[in-house]
């Protein structure tokens, strides 16, 4: 039925049996576009490649369209947060599908952000972001009303900390098309640098209801839950993210680790830190939470941190500064012995390190008295 309405309009077609072969065919063949009939595969899988396309460059070059028994409100919202062009009902194919390619790619090359994407995607070595950024405010200057420019233009607000305008963008994209899950998920983003964690979650279990078993999207439900200070449910979103999508197991799993932390499990939190984040920023984290606990004056609370930070380390070079650290911690505990030996550790990585050799000094005066 799709092979005889699209050579009845002179479209050459080649037809793929699997998701798995997609992408290598479509590098292979470069079309410009890729129909995709629902119900060849399990729903899960679909969505998946569907959502992982949409956020891929390859998605620039290629239009899809989706074919399905009936197309429904749940559909139109997919469609969205996939960024796919369009769904299409199995029986209209023989009507309507031919002139409906034919429009759909003749709007793609008159478009101009689709234009800029694809140049910017063929310079990718040569614009920088701020580059893009003025190409996007020109472009908005040009097509105020156009959504794509708009949602594009609205990302930009984001980005640079002006959460009002992106918040008030988003819904006006909202009030015309209540479907435009992209709209959404950025309603909810600057929802949540503003710290509305119950009203950013509100608009992300809207779009998670219209479209489920987007990883992103739980992720950021993951954040809000996060920021909210629940944390169990914080954990299962991320959890189900990183099931989903194991591109998303680095950020996910810094989060988690960033729960354990806060939750005292550090072993927990050792692993994760230790499997996702930099040497720096795994040590940081635990640096960090020690020096409060420090200065709210729990200092076992705080050795135990700057143990677990000693434990993310892959190299000497942060030694010094954990170690002073815990110099200051075993002394204010009254541990000159322990403290001592923590100095001479410095030292021992750093001999000119000047706080350290004057605690030492000091140090070794409590000793003598």
């Amino acid at each position: 039925m799709v092979k005889r309405a699209m050579q009845s309009a002179q479209f050459k077609v080649n037809f793929i049996s699997a998701l798995s072969d997609v992408t290598r065919a479509i590098a292979d063949l470069k079309p410009d576009l890729f129909i995709h009939d629902w119900g060849a595969q399990n729903e899960s899988q679909a969505r998946q490649f569907h959502i992982k396309f949409g956020q891929s460059t390859s998605a620039i070059d290629l239009g899809r369209i989706i074919l399905v028994p009936e197309v429904t409100p749940l559909f139109i919202a997919f469609a969205s947060d996939a960024m796919v062009e369009r769904f299409q009902s199995y029986s209209s194919v023989p009507l309507t599908l031919a002139n409906e390619i034919t429009m759909m790619l003749e709007s793609r090359e008159a478009s101009e952000l689709q234009k800029f994407l694809r140049e910017t995607k063929l310079n990718s070595y040569r614009y920088n972001q701020k580059d893009i950024d003025l190409r996007v405010e020109a472009l908005f200057v040009r097509y105020p009303h156009d959504p794509k420019v708009k949602l594009e233009f609205a990302n930009l607000q984001l980005r640079q900390g002006h959460l009002g305008r992106a918040l008030s963008l988003s819904q006006e994209l909202l009030n015309r098309e209540p479907m435009n899950l992209r709209a959404l998920n950025l309603l909810a983003r600057a929802r949540m640098k503003m710290g509305d964690w119950d009203d950013a979650l509100q608009s992300l279990s809207r779009a998670n209801s219209l479209s489920p078993q987007n990883p992103t999207r739980l992720m950021m439900i993951g954040d809000a839950l996060f920021g909210k200070g629940d944390m169990e449910s914080a954990l299962t979103h991320y959890q189900q993210a990183m099931n989903l999508d194991a591109d998303l197991v680095k950020d996910a799993g810094r989060q988690v680790g960033l729960i354990k932390l806060h939750q005292g499990e550090l072993e927990e939190a050792v692993m994760f830190f230790k499997s996702t984040v930099s040497e720096d920023e795994a040590a940081g984290f635990f640096n960090n939470a020690a020096v409060q606990a420090a200065r709210l004056e729990r200092y076992e609370d705080a050795l135990k941190l700057y143990q677990s930070a000693l434990q993310t380390l892959k190299t000497d070079r942060l030694k010094p500064l954990i170690y002073y650290n815990i110099a200051l911690s075993h002394s204010r505990l009254k541990a000159v012995d322990e403290a001592i030996k923590a100095v001479k550790t410095v030292l021992h990585h750093d001999t000119h390190h000047a706080k350290a050799l004057s605690l030492l000094e000091k140090l070794k005066g409590q000793k003598a008295s």
